[in-house]
């Protein structure tokens, strides 16, 4: 009989709390604060944003590209098998 009683009661206590929670949670008073939150960090963020130095593009013609792979055919020692499947005489 206890058991059921403090079940009961901790079930209750339980649903209570959980109203309480979502009527908070969904009050129109909780939006409005969320809202004004919100728009503050999206004005900071703004004004933050105009005053950001904008770098100068400087990675132009940074790449090299290189003919290594010619240079290896060129350098490898032909193989047997190679010469037969090959089209051209190389």
């Amino acid at each position: 009989m206890n058991k059921k009683i403090i079940s009961i009661l901790f079930l209750s206590i339980y649903l209570i709390l959980l109203f309480i929670v979502i009527n908070y949670y969904s009050s129109e008073e909780n939006k409005l604060l969320v809202n004004k939150s919100r728009s503050s960090y999206s004005f900071k963020l703004n004004k933050n944003l105009e005053s950001l130095v904008t770098l100068e593009n400087d990675t132009d013609n940074i790449i090299i590209y290189l003919d290594d792979l010619q240079n290896y055919k060129s350098k490898r020692k032909k193989r047997f098998w190679e010469k037969l499947i090959s089209s051209s005489d190389e």
